[in-house]
């Protein structure tokens, strides 16, 4: 009699420090979860802040003020360190002195002293050149999507990379402004793999256009690729197949349009001219080879 009591008393003490214990674990893990959401919360705001930051100083053209924003050893995924990366951002802002940026963050993730930023960014400006010596201005549209690889210094978040997920932009002159005009090309193909590029033009019968589609490796400084002129068919549709470059690189595929128009004046006499012009271009992310797998398709086949 005495032994079942023990045995009760015992199974009820061990039920007791079991449910103490998981309530203690409750307890604890929520208290966990709630400190570490305090910390998240704390930690994105800074990083928010960054890029409210980021994108002040860059409508403003000022590189002194990005640069302290960008981990020394920063290298983005076409192999572009901080030199390289802001040698382009200078150029870009010496060709486009109003070039204006709107970023909008879309996702945060951190990992201790690391974070990863998933950010859409547009581009919007103007330039100015000479056409038959006469001033002719040309609107620049550009938006990107990518991710920015971030880690903590000194209690600082620093962009150390970037990640370019697509990235597409325009330079248009005169009608091409008020044209619908596409390029499709694919986001991703395989190293020396053949693709397709597509320009899509919205133009009337008496609109004549002519161009080329060229693709260009991301290296510096850049090349201007020049591609055999095509005239684009009855169908406003002109392609090319391409094969991605073998050197481990990125790439754009770049198409460059001259649209020309008939005009008919009071003596009834035709005249042809050029009534605008387009470059537009999207970017093709290029997967190396790997070497190093190898698939072992030799199976016996039982009988």
């Amino acid at each position: 009699m005495k032994k079942i009591v023990l045995f009760l008393i015992f199974a009820l003490m061990t039920f007791g420090a079991g449910n103490l214990q998981a309530q203690c674990s409750i307890v604890s893990s929520g208290a966990y979860r709630h400190e570490q959401n305090k910390i998240y919360k704390r930690e994105a705001k800074q990083i928010k802040k960054l890029f409210e930051v980021h994108n002040t100083f860059a409508n403003k053209h000022d590189l002194q003020g990005l640069s302290p924003l960008y981990a020394d050893n920063y290298m983005n995924n076409d192999g572009f360190n901080k030199k390289i990366y802001f040698k382009t951002i200078e150029e870009t802002w010496e060709e486009c002195k109003n070039l204006t940026y709107k970023t909008k963050v879309n996702s945060i993730e951190i990992l201790g002293d690391n974070a990863y930023v998933n950010v859409e960014e547009n581009a919007t400006g103007t330039v100015y050149d000479k056409l038959d010596d006469s001033s002719v201005a040309g609107e620049i549209h550009a938006k990107s999507s990518g991710i920015y690889h971030l880690v903590k210094l000194n209690g600082n978040w620093l962009i150390a990379g970037e990640t370019l997920i697509s990235d597409e932009s325009s330079l248009l002159y005169g009608d091409a402004r008020f044209m619908d005009i596409e390029l499709v090309a694919p986001m991703q193909v395989g190293a020396g793999e053949s693709y397709t590029t597509t320009v899509k033009v919205d133009a009337d019968e008496n609109t004549v256009v002519i161009g080329s589609i060229e693709h260009d490796p991301v290296v510096y400084p850049s090349s201007v690729p020049k591609g055999p002129l095509r005239t684009v068919p009855k169908t406003k549709v002109l392609e090319r197949i391409m094969k991605a470059n073998t050197d481990n690189l990125n790439e754009y595929t770049v198409t460059s349009l001259a649209i020309s128009k008939a005009a008919t004046d009071k003596f009834n006499n035709t005249r042809i001219y050029m009534a605008g012009l387009a470059c537009l271009m999207k970017r093709v992310n290029v997967v190396p080879k790997n070497n190093f797998i190898i698939l072992n398709d030799n199976k016996e086949v039982k009988k």
